[in-house]
């Protein structure tokens, strides 16, 4: 192709692709679904577990394993260290009931002295409690993989920014079902924080705190590019941190009609682990407008 011809294509592409898709002439880097399935079936396992039962199930994949229950936040995470790839591997518990999900998202922020950044009060908290209890327990110069899900996916990305601001390798945050906690200047100012978002098609939680219904001039956003999981082994990507609203434009339309009171089963980590299941084999990238071919049909759907 002559050097003309390659720059109007690649102008074409971005004009062509649709809003919240990342358009990239090189194309999109794959997605490492086996890793981040492991990583999610491993979160389950401490969701659910006792901790003689996470143990049992999840000590042979690793050197080290420990399991910590935070008095003071009343959560969990674990610490799974590989010594061959100098990796700490990080899991933060997310709400333990569906009903706390909702009551939980207290909307009010609060400037970060740490990080120079407005963050949501709660998850902030529960993200410095987590990181002050870790800190002594990591290696220097080991890599940092983090895993959360739901508000727990927001405290991982919190607890990425802090380890990255101390000096610490965050090699990727994995963060499934994440709410919003930061403001553009927070998103602006960490855009460099390798942050994966994982979004089941359906859940409502990354649609909250709601941009459009809370603080207009100084809106929560989203950190990162997402992916969106489909049925089957399909999946789309999301890169516009505004564009997830795309996910659900009348989400919030229908509560302050009805309340909350649709299946809101697109978030448990058992429905991400379908979702994601199937991809570990083969995996196909599909454009963002025909997503709906890949996704049953159902009624009432956001």
């Amino acid at each position: 192709m002559r050097p003309a011809a390659a720059v109007i294509a690649a102008v074409l592409l971005m004009l062509c692709a649709p809003r919240g898709v990342l358009a990239d002439s090189s194309g999109p880097a794959p997605i490492d679904f086996p890793s981040i399935w492991r990583l999610c079936d491993a979160y389950r396992t401490m969701r659910y577990g006792t901790v003689a039962a996470i143990h049992a199930a999840l000590d042979p994949s690793c050197d080290e394993l420990v399991v910590v229950d935070l008095e003071k936040t009343r959560n969990r995470y674990m610490l799974g260290t590989l010594e061959k790839e100098r990796r700490h591997e990080i899991w933060i518990r997310g709400t333990t009931t569906v009903k706390n999900a909702f009551t939980d998202l207290e909307f009010s922020k609060r400037r970060d002295s740490r990080l120079g950044i407005n963050l949501h009060r709660g998850f902030a908290a529960m993200a410095e409690a987590v990181h002050d209890d870790i800190l002594p327990r990591l290696r220097p110069g080991y890599d940092i993989v983090i895993f959360g899900h739901s508000l727990g996916a927001a405290e991982a990305t919190i607890l990425g920014m802090l380890l990255s601001s101390g000096g610490w390798n965050v090699l990727q945050v994995y963060a499934a079902g994440s709410p919003r906690f930061t403001d553009a200047e927070g998103a602006r100012k960490f855009a460099a924080l390798p942050v994966l978002r994982i979004i089941n098609e359906g859940d409502p939680v990354p649609l909250l705190p709601p941009r459009t219904h809370v603080s207009p001039g100084d809106s929560y956003v989203h950190l990162g590019p997402a992916v969106v999981l489909l049925d089957g082994p399909a999946y789309c990507l999301l890169g516009d941190q505004y564009g997830d609203e795309a996910l659900g434009p009348d989400f919030w339309d229908t509560v302050k009609r009805i309340g909350l009171r649709g299946d809101i089963r697109e978030h448990f980590i058992t429905s991400y682990l379908e979702r994601l299941a199937p991809k570990r084999e083969a995996s196909i990238l599909v454009p963002w407008e025909r997503r709906a071919d890949y996704l049953p049909v159902k009624d009432g759907a956001y």
